[in-house]
């Protein structure tokens, strides 16, 4: 196996995975020479943060020419669910037309296209859309946990009232690990076919349901107000003022149709929040 990096450092490798780092760019098109093999699985998860929608193109179509001339087997692209943007329904599945309204969600859904169009006749493809994925280090949950631990009290109890039940959309990194596997390991063509990858079927993907399970793993007291839930046409109504993306709180993602596949997930959603909070009481309270 190859990992594709900037830099030669073999620590990002890992011993016991069998992984060679190969140095290259996916900007600079020769330093890409030697690293596909014919009849190889590319899994490209590559977002250049900072850089504009044209670099990000420019970068893809460079792994994509590269991708054609080794001869490559499979590409299993890792997008994101946010290429759905303002999506109207509260149930969200691989055929809910695409509105993003973030640079971000446009340019993913822009790499989606192009990849697509490029593959034809060439190689197989198949495209995952995780949710917001979870974990160590990860940007989700990070500031919640944060701000319960360190934050205003009364801050965090104005935010618990307005965000109420809103779904949270999590997804463990485990289960897009676990899923990226799934798909290299098919033997059937997906031809383009999209995939969402979410934990959403939980009914505790929501906001109170995850700001109580820390705050209880932290032995953070509850509020000594009872929670007063703001209706959460207001949330939707402040979220779009905002610019963000997705401003239904009542979106689910629907994962079904990769379970349908026969897709086993690594944990459920209750385990995975519940590791995440250990390693955060691990890693970051005992810094406190």
């Amino acid at each position: 196996m190859k990992l594709l990096s900037r830099s030669t450092d073999q620590k990002m490798a890992g011993a016991d995975y069998n992984v060679e780092v190969f140095k290259g760019d996916l900007r600079e098109p020769e330093s890409l020479h030697g690293f596909l093999e014919r009849d190889c699985t590319v899994i490209n998860l590559v977002y250049l943060w900072g850089e504009s929608e044209a670099v990000n193109l420019e970068a893809m179509a460079n792994l994509l020419d590269a991708c054609k001339a080794a001869g490559i087997r499979r590409l299993i692209h890792c997008s994101t669910a946010a290429v759905v943007g303002r999506a109207t329904d509260d149930l969200i599945t691989e055929d809910t037309p695409c509105h993003p309204v973030t640079e971000y969600g446009v340019t993913k859904l822009r790499v989606e296209q192009a990849i697509i169009v490029a593959a034809r006749d060439c190689f197989d493809v198949a495209i995952l859309r995780p949710t917001s994925v979870f974990g160590p280090e990860g940007n989700p949950l990070k500031k919640l946990a944060s701000d319960l631990v360190s934050g205003s009290r009364l801050g965090n109890y104005l935010k618990s009232c307005l965000f109420g039940k809103r779904r949270m959309n999590l997804v463990s990194v485990a289960n897009v690990v676990c899923a990226i596997i799934f798909i290299m390991r098919r033997d059937e063509d997906f031809c383009g076919e999209i995939f969402i990858v979410s934990d959403d079927d939980s009914p505790t993907n929501n906001f109170t349901d995850v700001e109580k399970f820390l705050m209880s793993e932290f032995r953070i007291n509850t509020y000594a107000i009872p929670r007063i839930p703001l209706p959460l046409w207001l949330l939707g109504f402040l979220l779009g003022a905002m610019g963000r993306n997705n401003i239904n709180p009542y979106c689910n993602y629907d994962p079904e149709k990769l379970l349908s596949f026969g897709f086993k997930r690594a944990v459920t959603f209750e385990t995975a929040l519940a590791e995440y909070a250990a390693w955060y009481r691990s890693s970051q309270l005992s810094r406190t």
